[in-house]
């Protein structure tokens, strides 16, 4: 829902960092490797119970994540494969992230599982309803190598929901029962949207 007025208004007003690593020689896909192994050392350390280092170290990722397509098109190196490692290590990410905050609260464990459920519903009904529609020779927007639609479960909300987490782990269920609702709603919404489609 956030995720993209979050990357207009960094291509608005935050292509600094892009366009100085563009410079330096930085290329697109070495940002979505950085910024993966840095997702992964969070959830590293979110397991180890070291949460707030670990929160920072996700913020900063998640930043990074944010710049490598603006430097795909500043330096004229957009490709499908660049799409395809995003959305691969961003997704390795997230579920490590998650799997992260179930260690570190093993009282939470199944709730955490069914995030991760929630996780494979948000990006398979993400991937198929993006191949099948461009199939139908139809568009749904935007300027990434995959077609994503806006839904109440995105990349922003998941980084909002680790955060309050990590601020308020005494109410941390409640949080996650109504992000595992946001993630079915999320998953219910596409398959609306793919059935006035595809239908």
């Amino acid at each position: 829902m956030i995720d993209e007025p979050f990357r207009q208004w960094l291509a608005r007003r935050g292509s600094a960092p892009a366009v100085a690593l563009a410079r330096a020689g930085i290329t697109a896909n070495q940002v979505t490797v950085v910024a993966a192994v840095l997702g992964l050392t969070a959830a590293a350390l979110v397991a180890v119970q070291l949460t707030w280092l670990g929160i920072g170290l996700w913020l900063v990722s998640r930043l990074l994540d944010g710049f490598d397509g603006m430097i795909a098109r500043l330096t004229g190196q957009s490709s499908l494969f660049g799409g395809y490692l995003d959305i691969t290590l961003d997704m390795l990410a997230y579920s490590a992230m998650a799997i992260a905050f179930a260690i570190a609260m093993p009282a939470d464990v199944v709730l955490w599982m069914l995030v991760l459920l929630g996780y494979v519903l948000a990006i398979t009904t993400t991937l198929a309803l993006s191949s099948l529609v461009e199939k139908a020779d139809r568009q749904l927007g935007g300027n990434r190598s995959i077609q994503f639609t806006r839904a109440l479960a995105e990349g922003g909300e998941t980084t909002a929901v680790y955060v309050v987490i990590a601020l308020a782990p005494s109410v941390s269920r409640y949080v996650l029962v109504v992000w595992i609702t946001l993630l079915a709603i999320t998953a219910i919404q596409r398959t609306a949207l793919a059935r006035r489609l595809l239908v």
